[in-house]
């Protein structure tokens, strides 16, 4: 059961022994093109590591590639790994957005284990030229993953989608617009904000016992922009199935939702799907669009990167 059409060269980017930091992981790939190139950044997590706290554990940092066709890559190097206090446990999940000169990648910053809520929010590191980061912020003073900005100013500000209580469900998937760049990081901003969350979530989930958690950054296109997510059935209770699901929202207003599938459009389906560190897990971190041709990236089983494509006008 699926929309997308799975390439047989899955996985595209998979753990290297010989990289003790991606040695058991690479998985949760964003993308954008360039001067003809796919860049990815994405998830790579290291063998066991003694840390300076006593556990011994696999830390997540996040590494980059690049790709003349968009499913070979070769090189790879660490971008981010745990420097601030805020992420001493680990880098992950990382969705990037380029803005003008800046790019801009967001991703789960752990600063507590046991892992529990309270210490897993979103944070934001800054980059010129995806060789070195120029800066960084933890983003918000709340529980939150998944978080992506909009590739451009809409009514003169720019947009973000976010995903509080990933940790102490039910998640929201939820937009924040801000003046400047600055308010991304401004956390008394963002705690009000929180205080009127209801407001500002996108009403996407259909029953209370399941999950959604925000996957690629938005995409333009000319009927609207399109949002493809996580959508687990049964989270709460039963088995849950991880599944994909899409929603268009208005060009001018993203706080409109004009269209969204009533099914899912893809399922762990493949061997390297539904067996991993995680099994039975597809997650939607990456899409780009050529033509008519959407090519959406995924996580497989929390273990490597993979994509599928399918017809953006069927």
């Amino acid at each position: 059961m699926s929309f997308f059409q799975r390439s047989y060269e899955n996985p595209i980017v998979v753990p290297q022994s010989d990289l003790a930091w991606q040695a058991e992981g690479a998985f949760n790939g964003s993308v954008w093109r360039e001067k003809g190139k796919t860049h990815i950044v994405y998830r790579a997590q290291s063998l066991p590591l003694l840390h300076d706290e006593g556990h011994w554990l696999s830390i997540s940092s996040i590494g980059y590639s690049q790709s003349a066709d968009g499913i070979h890559f070769e090189k790879h190097s660490q971008l981010i790994s745990p420097e601030e206090k805020w992420e001493r446990f680990g880098c992950e999940d990382p969705r990037i957005t380029k803005i003008g000169d800046t790019y801009f990648i967001f991703y789960t910053a752990l600063s507590e284990f046991p892992f529990r809520a309270e210490g897993i929010r979103t944070a934001v590191a800054l980059s010129k030229d995806m060789k070195k980061i120029d800066e960084r912020h933890q983003v918000t003073p709340f529980n939150s993953k998944a978080m992506a900005l909009f590739p451009e100013k809409i009514g003169g500000k720019y947009y973000a989608l976010v995903t509080p209580d990933t940790d102490q469900p039910p998640a929201k998937i939820a937009l924040a617009s801000f003046s400047k760049i600055e308010d991304i990081w401004n956390q008394p901003r963002w705690k009000r904000w929180y205080e009127s969350l209801d407001k500002h979530t996108l009403k996407l989930s259909r029953h209370e016992d399941d999950q959604v958690e925000f996957g690629a950054p938005p995409i333009k296109t000319k009927h609207g922009w399109l949002i493809l997510y996580s959508y687990i059935r049964n989270y709460r209770s039963g088995t849950p199935l991880f599944t994909v699901e899409a929603a268009l929202l208005d060009l001018k207003n993203p706080a409109r939702i004009i269209g969204r599938t009533d099914a899912p459009l893809f399922v762990p389906e493949e061997e390297y799907e539904l067996y991993g560190k995680i099994p039975d897990v597809v997650f939607p971190t990456g899409v780009t669009i050529e033509r008519d041709t959407i090519m959406l990236y995924y996580g497989a089983a929390d273990t490597t990167t993979c994509v599928a494509t399918a017809s953006l006008s069927k």
